[in-house]
């Protein structure tokens, strides 16, 4: 796997990738061995574009790429994750972030996409290998086989194809990888966009209310109103939101 050069990189554990993250001052490295080149070069690039409209988040600073592998330099996104921000903030936050995710799913001209079909065919190729991760999945799901989790999916998708809305989706938007200032409660940055692309805007809809729900068990309520949708498709939630951890294997 290759690694930053130069001295002062310090290891940081996050996420849930097959990549190594490191941290130098205000500049984050996340290397990947040859393997995953192609698929951190694609965050490289939703990044790049990200950073070019206008919302919050990091900036590309440096690309390396060998024979042992690729390494992704950006900057570091100041404020702090959603998950770790104090109970008293969330109603704030919830609003703030609710906005956000309105204007990037508002955005134009994006030239990534994840077309429903291939998320699906995806999440059938983790489950044939029987790579999906128990950890992913509620109490509930754990007892029924993941072939029977995917067939649910595979039935509902007709119903979701019929009513899909295509807006740039972040693809992973649970708390970790949404920064806010501390204080203002304002979001000051979208991470990990390996997955930023066209898809049906319930897709970050049912990862995002479900994770409020989770991590801070809160009522969505506020993320909804200030979103513009107070009455989500309770159908479009639970398609994406078992479709989700199928596809992390």
């Amino acid at each position: 796997m290759l690694k930053p050069s130069g001295d002062g990189w310090v290891p940081v554990e996050v996420g849930e990738s097959d990549t190594t993250v490191y941290r130098r001052g205000d500049v984050y490295a996340k290397c990947c061995a040859p393997s995953g080149v192609a698929e951190l070069s694609a965050e490289r690039d939703r990044i790049s574009w990200l950073s070019g409209t206008g919302l919050p988040g990091a900036t590309v600073v440096d690309w390396l790429e060998s024979v042992e592998g690729g390494c992704l330099l950006t900057t570091a996104v100041p404020g702090v994750a959603g998950d770790l921000l104090p109970a008293g903030s969330h109603g704030r936050a919830m609003r703030s972030l609710g906005r956000v995710l309105r204007e990037l799913h508002s955005l134009e001209n994006c030239p990534f996409e994840r077309p429903l079909g291939d998320v699906i065919s995806s999440a059938a190729d983790v489950v044939r290998r029987g790579a999906v991760n128990p950890d992913f999945l509620t109490d509930e799901w754990r007892k029924v086989a993941p072939e029977e989790l995917l067939a649910e999916v595979v039935a509902e998708s007709t119903y979701v194809e019929k009513v899909l809305e295509p807006v740039v989706c972040h693809g992973d938007a649970c708390l970790p990888n949404i920064f806010f200032d501390p204080d203002t409660l304002e979001v000051t940055g979208l991470i990990d966009l390996g997955r930023l692309g066209i898809a049906d805007r319930y897709a970050d809809l049912a990862l995002t209310t479900i994770q409020l729900h989770d991590e801070w068990s809160a009522d969505p309520a506020p993320f909804l109103e200030a979103y513009g949708v107070p009455d989500p498709d309770p159908r479009r939630l639970h398609f994406f939101r078992l479709l989700d951890p199928l596809t992390w294997g």
